[in-house]
């Protein structure tokens, strides 16, 4: 079929036919946009990530890797947000409470309000991350259901119009009856072709998600481990760790 072709199979239909098509065709800038959207942002985020994880792993004390890696590129992906909100917290925590008791004991290591905070940073900035990756991805699932049934619309109406035409001119010749068949199988086709990349861009995305969220899940523990360690050296008396 020439694009001629499909444009006057289009046309035939009329207005609700024409509106039908338009919609769909809506629907799928929509959807290549939010899957050219989200593979720049979670690859972006991936990338700078683990860019942090180096240039953590590298580092021998987290006080003075605060303002280092601010110099070194913008915090403004998941891992680097989770470790300047708990370093943060711990900060604010030793000067506001100086009189605060640490316990390096078995099933003691931070103040138990410090440890709760912590706690409750590290949950709010997962599900604050969580949401921020999920954006947009209920609008591609969305598509992926109401696309197909947009085309199953626009195909009855196809099959509509052929009877009518066959009712009009007294006649079932292909001739009669051809654009309003093109008309229903255009709509098909575009239902699905909506449809398809729509419900893989969700599926991949929603694994891809998890991914990210499971890496966030093992950073925040190496993190939460060295944060103690060295925030009990500071605060707990060598003799107390010795006896330990």
């Amino acid at each position: 079929m020439e694009f001629n072709d499909f444009v006057n199979a289009i046309l035939h239909g009329g207005i609700l036919t024409l509106s039908i098509f338009i919609m769909l065709l809506a629907l799928s800038v929509v959807t290549w946009g939010i899957i050219i959207g989200k593979v720049i942002q979670l690859r972006r985020e991936d990338l700078n990530s683990g860019k942090f994880v180096e240039f953590f792993n590298k580092s021998t004390k987290l006080r003075g890797l605060v303002s280092e890696n601010q110099k070194r590129a913008p915090v403004d992906y998941d891992l680097g947000i989770l470790f300047e909100e708990l370093m943060q917290e711990s900060e604010k925590f030793t000067l506001e409470f100086p009189e605060a008791t640490w316990r390096f004991t078995a099933d003691k290591g931070l103040p138990e309000h410090l440890d709760e905070m912590l706690e409750r940073t590290q949950d709010r900035v997962n599900l604050q991350m969580r949401e921020r990756r999920e954006k947009s991805l209920s609008y591609l699932a969305t598509i992926s259901n109401i696309a197909p049934f947009l085309g199953v619309l626009g195909t009855v109406i196809g099959i509509i119009n052929a009877f009518a035409a066959i009712g009009k001119m007294g006649s079932a010749e292909l001739a009669v009856v051809a654009p309003a068949i093109s008309e229903a199988l255009i709509a098909t086709a575009l239902g699905i072709s909506v449809a398809i990349p729509s419900s893989i861009g969700f599926n991949l995305f929603q694994h891809r998600v998890e991914i990210l969220a499971q890496k966030f899940d093992r950073f925040s523990a190496i993190l939460r481990n060295r944060l103690e360690n060295e925030l009990i050296k500071e605060h707990e008396s060598s003799s107390d760790i010795k006896s330990f």
